[in-house]
């Protein structure tokens, strides 16, 4: 057994080391806390560009509206180009000029302007027309005319589609005796007028509507896009006429149009109507 005294130096002794063994400051054998060694031949970190500004997008070049396709014009179908004129022509290549641009029909006057006498230039113009591969018909101003303006038309009175008994404002008003005188000498009788006309002048009668009428409403037409169509403007009822079974055979459309140097008016027929 280890004496007491013995005993209490060994455990002093032991006391002592266990504290300072375990104190707060590091022991002898300890080394500091320290950097991280650099990596052996670690290349520097890269330069990081700064990102460059984004480059803006040009502005947009405006395009023009694409012009919209022009409007495709449907002749009628059995409508004709008709041309109706006062002019003196001498030129046959005018008539052949005249076909070659669609007409099919030459209308002219055919007593001389302001009188019943017939007009010296009518059979050498009709011939001219028919030599070109026109149809041909005539009509007077005064409706009264109509019979020397049939016979100025001499050898060629058979060949007339109608002639075409001129209702208008200045003019004589159509009569029933007219109607029959233009039948009597082989000639289809036509009227013509229009519905700003026929009803002041004649009191809007019905009673001619067995004749075939030569109607007019006329417009700035466009000349370079004109198709033959009897149907436009559409057609207004007056006189007893543009009904179902009266509908007009043919329409003045423009008044004087330039066509190769001569005024003529343009107008359209229904095709089946011409002989």
């Amino acid at each position: 057994m280890i004496p007491k005294k013995l005993m209490l130096v060994f455990a002093a002794v032991l006391l002592l080391g266990l504290t300072g063994a375990t104190g707060t400051h590091p022991s002898a054998d300890t080394a500091p806390d320290a950097a991280p060694a650099p990596i052996a031949n670690a290349a520097p970190a890269a330069e990081v560009a700064p990102l460059a500004a984004p480059t803006p997008a040009p502005p947009a070049v405006p395009q023009p509206a694409a012009a919209p396709a022009p409007a495709v014009v449907v002749p009628q179908a059995g409508s004709v180009k008709v041309l109706d004129t006062t002019a003196a022509i001498t030129d046959p290549n005018w008539f052949r000029q005249a076909y070659a641009e669609g007409f099919r029909l030459y209308v002219m006057h055919s007593t001389a302007w302001g009188t019943c006498t017939p007009w010296q230039q009518t059979q050498a113009q009709l011939k001219m027309a028919l030599d070109a591969g026109l149809k041909i018909a005539v009509y007077t101003r005064d409706a009264s005319c109509w019979e020397n303006g049939i016979k100025a038309a001499g050898p060629y009175v058979s060949q007339l589609q109608f002639f075409a008994l001129d209702i208008e404002p200045g003019g004589s008003l159509v009569t029933r005796a007219m109607v029959d005188g233009v039948r009597s000498l082989g000639v289809r009788p036509v009227i013509y007028s229009g519905s700003g006309m026929w009803p002041g002048l004649m009191g809007n009668s019905t009673a001619f509507s067995d004749v075939p009428l030569w109607d007019t409403d006329t417009s700035n037409l466009n000349y370079a896009r004109w198709t033959a169509n009897y149907l436009a403007p559409a057609p207004v009822q007056y006189g007893g006429w543009n009904t179902a079974s009266t509908m007009r055979v043919g329409i003045q459309q423009k008044f004087e149009h330039t066509l190769n140097g001569i005024n003529v008016d343009l107008n359209s027929f229904n095709a089946s109507f011409l002989k």
